[in-house]
């Protein structure tokens, strides 16, 4: 089983969509191995072929793209093992939640770490992503994170849902991760491992949370150095 994952520079794992398919395999307790590419590599992984996105898995000569859909077929694939998501209208609530995650955490992060994100790529990849997002945010990555000292309340409010749903246990899933944690932590070790831009205050409970995130499957997120 091959899973193919964008790095940066320094060779850190910076996906949010790849961290939270990645612990969807380690939940399952799947062995895995790690194809690093760069964004300029992605087209050649399936040439000729359909076109892919990060994460993409490769099992027994099937290509399957798409965090959702490779969280899907390992819950098809491998029944026997902890399942990512429930069936019935438990599993539509948590696509919900996934659109959540894209629309707040992954919108609010990416407006307060832009140019720190750019900077920490391979050299290779920085021009096409300065066009890339400077076209779709129509401003310069220095004009987008401009100002994120004083605007980084404003996200750290609206992580309220995150709060309210931690006081029912250390996980968002409960007393154990599931994959609604998986979806969030995605988010943070994006942040965490392209900007050393303090997105979270030390005294708020979704910091102890991450923190816990970062200690599953024996520290695999901690083994990502931080910027």
């Amino acid at each position: 089983m091959l899973f193919y994952d964008l790095v940066n520079a320094r060779g850190a794992h910076f996906s949010p969509n790849s961290w939270r398919a990645r612990l969807a395999l380690l939940h399952k307790g799947l062995a895995f191995e790690v194809r690093d590419v760069l964004f300029g590599d992605i087209p050649g992984i399936n040439a000729g072929g359909d076109k892919l996105t990060i994460p993409t898995l490769s099992h027994q000569g099937r290509l399957v793209t798409d965090s959702w859909a490779i969280v899907q077929y390992l819950d098809a694939t491998f029944p026997d093992t902890p399942r990512l998501i429930p069936a019935g209208a438990e599993g539509h609530v948590l696509k919900f939640f996934q659109y959540w995650a894209q629309t707040t955490l992954h919108a609010g992060i990416a407006r307060l770490i832009l140019k720190d994100l750019h900077d920490s790529l391979d050299p290779a990849d920085q021009a096409y992503f300065r066009a890339s997002r400077e076209k779709q945010y129509k401003a310069t990555l220095e004009e987008v994170q401009a100002g994120r000292e004083e605007r980084v309340d404003a996200f750290r409010k609206s992580l309220q849902p995150l709060r309210l749903a931690l006081g029912h246990g250390p996980y968002i899933c409960g007393e154990q991760p599931g994959y609604a944690d998986y979806l969030a932590f995605g988010a943070f070790m994006w942040a965490r491992v392209s900007s050393p831009f303090a997105l979270l205050a030390e005294d708020d409970v979704v910091h102890a949370w991450r923190e816990r995130c970062l200690d599953l499957y024996g520290g695999a997120g901690r083994q990502e150095r931080a910027a």
